[in-house]
C-alpha cells in the first residue's frame, strides 16, 4: 500500500506541475496575443480565445492523462498502451466504467489518479471561468455591484 501511495503521489505531482506550467503558458499567450485577436476579429474574438483556452486545457489534460497511462504500462497493468490510455482516461475523468482493472498491487494508484482528475478538472474551470468573467466585464457585459465599484 505504501509503494502505491508513493508512486500515486508522485504522479500526482507530475500532473500538478503540468497544470500550473500548462495554464501559465495559456495565460502567457492570452496577454501577448488576446487583443490582437479581438481587434482582428471584433465581433468574435471573445469566441476566438475561448477556443483557445479549451483546446489548451484539453491538452493539458489529455497530457497527464498519458502521464498516468505511462505508468500503467510500465507497472505491467495493461496489455498495450492504448489499453493504458483507455483505462487511464476513464479513470482521470471518474467515468470508471470497470472494464478494464487493475491488479490488488496498484489498484489504490487508481482511485488517486481519479482524485487528482476532480481537482484538476475543477482547477480548469476556475480558469476557464475566470477567464470568461475577464471579457465579458472587459467589454462590459457583466454588471458590476455598487459595492463592488472603484
Amino acid at each position: 500500500m505504501l509503494v502505491q501511495l508513493f508512486f500515486g503521489t508522485a504522479l500526482i505531482v507530475l500532473c500538478v506541475i503540468n497544470h500550473a506550467l500548462c495554464l501559465e503558458l495559456l495565460l502567457r499567450r492570452l496577454k501577448e496575443h488576446g487583443q490582437k485577436w479581438e481587434l482582428r476579429f471584433p465581433v468574435f474574438g471573445h469566441v476566438v480565445i475561448m477556443i483557445v483556452v479549451v483546446l489548451g486545457l484539453f491538452m493539458a489534460h489529455t497530457i497527464e492523462a498519458w502521464i498516468w497511462a505511462i505508468f500503467y504500462r510500465f507497472a505491467g497493468e495493461t496489455e498495450s498502451l492504448a489499453e493504458a490510455v483507455y483505462f487511464s482516461t476513464v479513470t482521470f475523468t471518474t467515468l470508471g466504467f470497470g472494464d478494464v482493472v487493475l491488479s490488488d498491487d496498484w489498484r489504490l494508484t487508481s482511485a488517486l489518479q481519479a482524485a487528482s482528475g476532480i481537482l484538476l478538472f475543477g482547477w480548469s474551470t476556475a480558469f476557464l471561468v475566470n477567464v470568461r468573467a475577464f471579457f465579458w466585464k472587459k467589454h462590459g457585459l457583466v454588471h458590476t455591484p455598487p459595492h463592488e465599484q472603484n
